[in-house]
């Protein structure tokens, strides 16, 4: 199982266009992708962090097991292309041999598989040099699609193909102050489950954090939920705690200054009543500001 290292952005309505025509005049290349997602009936995939689709990329199939990694930046994969007249149908056999494989199987424990939701997509595609790095950029364009119900996704990618880490985090940065990206660590399999399901709200997440790392995990995964407004006072309550151990871990280090100034900033809207809390701190969570911090602490904790 390989492990891709990529960070994934919401793309605001009015940057849309800019964004689209920047990588069109970079040379982007267009491709489609459709894809369908599958799990159990009790959802033991999901459970697992496990995604499990098959995809049409153009006129090529491709077989694709993901797992968790480390819920920001990092994600396992093990990806299967089919061969020319090979038939297109889900084959969990495909990925025996690999830990993959093994971990999927132990999760279905003979359990049927079934379609969970759709993702239809048009994407482009660019290839950048950078510090030397090679960068992929994918700007998806598309729907999430779940029986009747279907979610609208505007999405820029960013994946480290070779190179420093560093490289990344520089480029996605610029994108950043450009275009006012903001950071999403939810997947699109998260995402579409959530469409199948009829979730709108989940709970807030809250780890053993004792490195800048993990504290980062919960940080990031609740703002994305306060980002995109769905999340609640408890998400606002657990972005506030991960920034408190944040600092802890990041006592005497450079990044402790921006993380005290934050936390500020954070305090200050939390004190507001609910309703206009939450509207502020999307708000802040969305700014450039905050978006280039969080890249920063990211390669802080790489480096710890």
């Amino acid at each position: 199982m390989s492990t891709e290292t990529e960070l994934k952005f919401q793309i605001p309505s009015a940057a849309r266009a800019a964004v689209r025509a920047e990588v069109d005049a970079a040379g982007g290349q267009p491709l489609r992708l459709q894809a369908r997602y599958f799990d159990t009936a009790d959802r033991a995939l999901a459970a697992a962090g496990m995604a499990l689709r098959l995809r049409r990329e153009g006129d090529a199939w491709v077989q694709t097991l993901k797992g968790r990694g480390d819920g920001v930046m990092q994600r396992l994969e093990h990806e299967v292309r089919l061969g020319a007249g090979e038939a297109v149908q889900l084959d969990i056999a495909r990925h025996d041999g690999t830990p993959a494989g093994a971990a999927l199987r132990r999760a279905l424990a003979d359990r049927e598989l079934r379609p969970t939701f759709e993702t239809d997509v048009h994407r482009t595609v660019l290839r950048l040099r950078q510090a030397d790095a090679e960068i992929e950029l994918a700007l998806d364009e598309g729907a999430l699609r779940a029986g009747a119900d279907e979610s609208p996704m505007s999405e820029l990618e960013y994946e480290l193909l070779s190179g420093p880490v560093d490289a990344l985090l520089a480029l996605a940065g610029e994108g950043v102050l450009r275009h006012g990206l903001w950071l999403d660590v939810r997947s699109k399999a998260e995402r579409g489950e959530r469409l199948a399901r009829g979730i709108q709200h989940v709970p807030a997440l809250r780890l053993e954090a004792d490195t800048l790392a993990t504290a980062l995990r919960q940080l990031l995964a609740n703002a994305a939920e306060l980002a995109d407004g769905l999340g609640g006072p408890d998400h606002l309550q657990a972005a506030l705690e991960a920034v408190e151990d944040g600092l802890r871990a990041a006592a005497l280090r450079p990044e402790a200054a921006s993380l005290q100034a934050f936390k500020a900033q954070l305090e200050a809207v939390a004190a507001r009543p609910d309703a206009e809390a939450l509207a502020a701190a999307g708000e802040l969570l969305r700014s450039p500001g905050f978006n280039r911090l969080v890249l920063e602490w990211l390669g802080a904790a790489l480096d710890a």
